[in-house]
């Protein structure tokens, strides 16, 4: 269930108004309700007076917010808004804080320890290698923040998801235009086990320009953030001026002389971003303690998927969450027992279990 306040923000996200006319209805989010009356005049001369008096009938209309929750929800969609609980603070703190952020997954993980791992589509063999590797070794100690494009954003969820971490995926468009399409498998198992996130509603289309303005959301969300490759005028680097407008880390592998996919990270080195050969070099900038690397426990995606649902649960029975995932109980047997040797999750007896 939606707070008055949320569903406010909610609305005005479908109504397709620009960033900033949204926040000036907001007072620069003052308030969640927005100021028609006392804007009206600048609103017209912006929006003419058609746009303003649809809108503002919109917006009223009790019909059209039913419905617009009731569509999110049927999609399986969860939003959180500028004014609820789970807007992690790394993102109201920044100059230009997403209104809405659609979401799929676990909404918890907005506000968890993040990092982000971010390169070109033109990587080299090597760095997507190295990029797989460092993401799974990063999900040790932090969530994993990227995007969803071919070559480095992939291959860091992949790793990190691979090693049993916990990953957020942030688009450039809306769920139902998952870009590129070729990724719409990795896309649902970034839902499944770990957060999808867009500021723009499911049926919006992905356009260049949203790319760099979804590189803030990335880079606001991470403590530090990691550059695994980059031409001269690559997006990475646009997420990476946004880390460093922020405040935060910015970490980068080091390059041959002449391989154009390293000529940014270089460049971003010269500028004093710290050069990342091995996951030492990242976390001993932030404490982490070297000695005690966390060991990330393997797990098949059926392991993660019954271990998921009863972690949720908190105490689950058995074939409840066969039912749930849509498999016959006995097929569980041999998951659950693997589970248990792993030490994830013990029987409390009659079919029952509890994550560890």
């Amino acid at each position: 269930m939606y707070t008055n306040e949320e569903i406010n923000l909610i609305v005005l996200s479908r109504l397709d108004l620009s960033y900033g006319i949204v926040k000036f209805l907001l007072s620069d989010f003052q308030s969640s309700q927005p100021d028609f009356e006392n804007r009206k005049d600048y609103l017209i001369k912006t929006l003419t007076c058609g746009v303003y008096n649809k809108v503002k009938s919109l917006f009223c209309d009790g019909d059209f917010r039913a419905n617009t929750v009731k569509e999110l929800d049927e999609k399986g969609i969860k939003c959180v808004t500028y004014f609820s609980p789970d807007y992690p603070e790394t993102l109201k703190n920044i100059d230009t804080p997403p209104v809405t952020l659609y979401c799929i997954g676990d909404t918890r993980l907005l506000k968890s320890n993040c990092f982000s791992v971010v390169g070109s589509r033109r990587s080299t063999p090597k760095a997507l290698a190295d990029c797989n590797k460092i993401s799974g070794e990063i999900t040790s100690a932090f969530t994993v923040v990227s995007g969803l494009a071919d070559g480095a954003d992939s291959a860091a969820l992949e790793g990190a998801l691979d090693a049993g971490g916990k990953v957020i995926s942030v688009l450039a468009g809306g769920f139902d235009n998952v870009y590129p399409a070729s990724n719409r498998g990795l896309f649902d198992k970034v839902c499944k086990f770990g957060l999808a996130v867009s500021e723009y509603p499911p049926e919006t289309l992905c356009k260049p320009y949203y790319f760099p303005l979804r590189n803030r959301i990335i880079a606001g969300l991470s403590r530090g953030t990691l550059i695994i490759s980059a031409g001269e005028k690559s997006g990475a680097l646009i997420t990476a001026e946004y880390a460093l407008e922020y405040g935060r880390d910015v970490f980068a592998f080091p390059y041959n002389i002449g391989v154009p996919s390293g000529k940014g990270c270089n460049a971003l080195i010269k500028k004093g971003a710290c050069l990342t050969e091995n996951i030492l070099d990242i976390f001993k900038e932030f404490g982490v303690d070297l000695n005690k690397p966390v060991q990330r426990v393997q797990l098949s995606d059926d392991e993660r998927a019954v271990y998921e649902e009863i972690k949720n649960e908190g105490e689950s029975f058995l074939p409840r969450v066969a039912q749930k995932l849509g498999k016959p109980p006995y097929a569980l047997i041999p998951i659950i027992t693997s589970l248990q040797i792993k030490k994830l999750v013990k029987s409390l007896g009659g079919n029952r279990y509890t994550a560890l």
